[in-house]
Formats: C-alpha cells, sequence, structure tokens
C-alpha cells in the first residue's frame, strides 16, 4: 500500500469540488456510524473484511472485491465488526452534475435513483475486473497529488471507465450467484423491504414467515445467512435506526419511539442507549446544538 495516498479522517460531509473527491482511508474505525444521506453519489470500497454497510435499511456485509454504490438521498452508515478495527477503504464522492456531463461517455450507466438502486447497491465484479477498478481509483489517487494541467481531462476519462465497468457489473445483477442463490437473496431482500415498511405494525418472525410462505427456521436461518442477522435482530435495529433519524432531525422522542413500533418506552431507551452509546434525550440535545458524530466515510 503506499501510504502517500492515504487520506486523512475527515468528518465532513459536504464535497468541496464540484467533480468528484476520492480518498484512500486506513485507520481505526469507530464501531457504529450516524445514518446519514447526501446530494451526491458516492461508492464505498472495502479493502478489509469486517464491514456492514446499511442503506434505506438494506444490510450488506461487505469484503474485499465487493462494493456499494449510494445514490443522492439514500439514508446509510457503515458499522464495524468490533469497535478499533483497522480499516482500510476507499470512497468516491460524484458530484451529480458531473455525472451528468458524462453521459455521452456512458450510455450503459443508468437507473441511479434511489428508486431504481433499492436492494440493488451492492456491487460484485469479477476479479479481473474489480483489479482494474482498483488500479483506476490510484490513477486518481496519483492525479490529485499530481494536480498538473492535463489531471482535469486525464480525471474525466477514468471516472467514465470506472462507471463503464460499474454499469457493465449491474446489467448483469446479481452477479457472481448462481440462480438459487439469487433467487434466496431476492427472497430475503423482499423480506428487508417488508420491514421496513411496517415498522409501525406488530412483527414477529413466525408472521414473516406466513407472509413469506416460508417455514420459520428455514426464514431466520436464510435470513441469517444472507445478512449476518436474525430476523428479530433486524426489526429491532431498523426501529431503532428509524427512530434515531427522526429524533435526530427534530422529532419527539416519545413521538419516535411509537412511530417506530416501540410500545414499551423503558426497553426503546436501554436499546437506544445500547446501541448509539447515548441516550434518546441526548441525541435530542445533540440534534438540538447541532453536535455531529463521527462518521466512516
Amino acid at each position: 500500500m503506499n501510504l502517500s495516498y492515504v487520506s486523512p479522517f475527515d468528518v465532513r460531509q459536504v464535497m468541496q469540488q464540484d467533480d468528484f473527491e476520492i480518498f484512500h482511508r486506513f485507520d481505526t474505525a469507530p464501531g457504529f456510524i450516524t445514518p446519514h444521506s447526501h446530494d451526491f453519489y458516492e461508492i464505498f470500497f472495502p479493502r478489509t473484511e469486517g464491514v456492514t454497510y446499511i442503506i434505506d435499511g438494506h444490510r450488506y456485509r461487505l469484503s474485499p472485491g465487493m462494493l456499494v454504490l449510494i445514490a443522492p438521498g439514500q439514508v446509510h452508515h457503515s458499522e464495524v465488526a468490533e469497535p478499533g478495527l483497522v480499516v482500510e477503504r476507499f470512497v468516491l464522492w460524484l458530484n451529480t452534475s458531473f455525472v451528468e456531463s458524462l453521459a455521452g461517455l456512458l450510455p450503459r450507466f443508468r437507473n441511479l435513483s434511489p428508486e431504481d438502486l433499492k436492494g440493488r447497491n451492492l456491487i460484485v465484479p469479477d476479479q479481473e475486473t474489480y483489479e482494474l477498478m482498483i488500479g483506476l481509483l490510484f490513477s486518481l489517487l496519483h492525479e490529485k497529488q499530481l494536480n498538473d494541467m492535463d489531471s482535469a481531462s486525464l480525471n474525466r476519462l477514468v471516472v467514465a471507465q470506472l462507471l463503464i465497468h460499474i454499469s457493465r457489473v449491474r446489467s448483469s445483477a446479481p452477479s457472481g450467484m448462481s440462480g438459487r442463490n439469487a433467487q434466496r437473496y431476492k427472497e430475503i431482500m423482499g423480506v428487508y423491504e417488508y420491514i421496513s415498511t411496517h415498522l409501525k405494525d406488530p412483527l414477529s418472525v413466525s408472521e414473516l414467515a406466513e407472509q413469506f410462505f416460508m417455514d420459520k427456521n428455514t426464514l431466520t436461518r436464510q435470513f441469517k445467512h444472507v445478512t449476518g442477522m436474525t430476523p428479530a435482530e433486524c426489526i429491532r435495529r431498523k426501529r431503532l435506526d428509524a427512530a434515531y433519524m427522526m429524533i435526530s432531525h427534530g422529532a419527539g422522542i416519545t413521538e419516535s419511539c411509537h412511530e417506530c413500533g416501540f410500545t414499551d418506552y423503558s426497553a426503546f431507551y436501554r436499546a437506544f442507549r445500547q446501541v448509539y452509546g447515548i441516550s434518546p434525550s441526548d441525541c435530542a440535545a445533540q440534534a438540538q446544538s447541532g453536535v455531529k458524530l463521527e462518521q466512516l466515510e
């Protein structure tokens, strides 16, 4: 790894350039990252194990060789397997107008809205394509340092190449899966989507199994295999994430508790504090004061 290309950690979530920004980070990650969204595209390339990305309620366990594509407006955050884990990753931010300016070079780069990307943020290229992508990222990092009169033109071509590779993989998605595994992934993502839109409703594993015509044990086993957590754990975490977002955007604590499906405030309080390390009232106070938690980006 070329350490001269490693970017220092920066908590900002606003682009400072009108085309793109690239970061190569290698540092200790916090255990939980605040859910947030951007008005630009983000592409996240993990280079170490142990990172999970949650995008609009869909949970992706990532490994080197994978990447996620996040559209403007999609709520997302990352988690690491254990606090203090050292994580290497590439992060690419793309201004929407910059992507639009490349449209003539990207005839196959389509369906980038949050709705079209829902449940399809994960990109799994073959090994050769992945290594080509990493080479393009290093080219962008090199030009970022060089920054001469040719860099802007070269960067446009490099970004276009990268997006073309991504569009190729997306056009054949789900890539790298057998027909049976692809169907299982689709079914589990369907359960995910149902949970996301029914957080206020009473939810149980038995009800989900009946809703999706699956055996309860089969659902639990396959859900755990695909997402890394059980359906019950998913329901609890998504309700907490939704409540966190409501509170951090100014909603009342009691209102957020009930709107996100919690019927017992004391249980909600304990779970919230366990996951986020702060109480709901502390979260509300931080939102009011404009304090932002550190984010892994």
